[in-house]
């Protein structure tokens, strides 16, 4: 699927770059084990829902503006929800410090 749209185009950027740093914090902390990667983790999450969310809204009610765009429309704002499960396990990994 081809994303026209330029607030799509933004919140994927988002969402990608969330996973991305998101995975490398959590790599680099289970290599570590350096207690300072935790706050900066906790950090990079607040800085990254906030942005998310504001990435979300801005496609939501894009969607409701543009329907016939509303394909393109779901599947950013399911890409983008898609973050939430993904640190809710990276912290889970973090706390429980698995492997």
């Amino acid at each position: 699927m081809k994303i026209t749209n330029s607030i799509n185009k933004y919140a994927l950027f988002i969402a990608a770059l969330s996973f991305i740093l998101g995975t490398i914090l959590l790599i680099a902390y289970l290599v570590s084990q350096s207690n300072s990667l935790i706050s900066v983790g906790l950090i990079y999450v607040t800085i990254a829902l906030a942005l998310n969310t504001i990435s979300f809204i801005s496609v939501f009610a894009n969607t409701l503006i543009h329907l016939k765009h509303y394909k393109e429309n779901l599947v950013t704002l399911v890409l983008i929800i898609l973050n939430i499960p993904i640190t809710l396990g990276y912290i889970t990994i973090v706390e429980n410090h698995f492997f």
